[in-house]
């Protein structure tokens, strides 16, 4: 067990018991209030409208949501992908991001001068970027970093050097996901307004660092590049970098974290 994790279960199970009955009791007031219309358009209105009924204001500062506890809303239904954290890395060079627009970056749809890089991508197999170039992750046990390679049509390396170190990954995981509640949430169209209910919570804790580094080797984790462009304003055309996101599957969860 890691150490870290084990002086949390020792010295905050007192107050791990009153971050869930607290956490439960804001859901269960929640829950009563049935459907409630979403506070925001798009795919993160589920997340942003629970996050304002806890009164909460919305970051993504590397510490939980609730006190001791991360939450992620997710839809009932569906094939849901669990983002977990946003990590940029931390590789040879001193602007990674900036790197990967210029070696991998293509023109954005409104403003083609401009470059943008949004993608997912995985250990499993190489991601094809645009018709000449493919990425994929390499778990490097050696140099204990998961490295970002790539290649072109000729095999030839692109020497891209982006990557995220095990300590840096181990530092994020042990401040901000430890301890994990999932909540559910029913939704439906009304006047083309999506509506959300929030019925069901689980509980969840980490089970170590290795398995989080197996899974990404094992391509169960994968790693979603966020780079796009302002678009308006005076920093029109300037790189917006909105998180490198490692991600799972709702199904793969079990794997990471054990039920509380």
């Amino acid at each position: 067990m890691d150490l870290y994790f084990y002086y949390l279960i020792i010295n905050r199970g007192d107050l791990l018991k009153e971050d869930i009955g607290e956490l439960y009791k804001n859901f269960i007031c929640i829950k009563n209030m049935g459907w409630t219309k979403s506070l925001r358009s798009g795919t993160t209105g589920i997340g942003y409208t629970l996050e304002t009924l806890l009164h909460k204001q919305e970051e993504n500062f590397c510490i939980p949501d609730f006190n001791s506890i991360e939450i992620k809303a997710i839809h009932k239904y569906g094939k849901n992908i669990i983002h977990l954290v946003n990590v940029s890395p931390d590789g040879d060079f001193l602007f990674p991001i900036k790197r990967i627009v210029e070696i991998l970056g293509y023109p954005d749809k409104d403003f083609p001068q401009y470059r943008v890089f949004q993608m997912s991508v995985s250990t499993k197999e190489y991601t094809k970027v645009g018709f000449y170039k493919k990425i994929k992750l390499l778990v490097n046990y050696e140099k204990k970093k998961i490295e970002l390679i790539g290649i072109n049509n000729q095999g030839k390396d692109l020497s891209l050097n982006v990557s995220w170190s095990f300590e840096l990954l181990q530092e994020r995981l042990n401040s901000k996901l430890q301890f994990l509640s999932i909540i559910k949430a029913d939704s439906k169209k009304i006047d083309n307004c999506e509506y959300f209910h929030y019925t069901q919570i689980k509980f969840f804790k980490m089970k170590n660092f290795d398995t989080f580094i197996s899974l990404i080797e094992s391509g169960k984790i994968i790693i979603t590049f966020k780079i796009g462009i302002f678009k308006s304003g005076d920093r029109l055309g300037k790189t917006h970098d909105r998180g490198t996101d490692f991600s799972i599957f709702e199904n793969d969860i079990q794997y990471l974290y054990k039920r509380i």
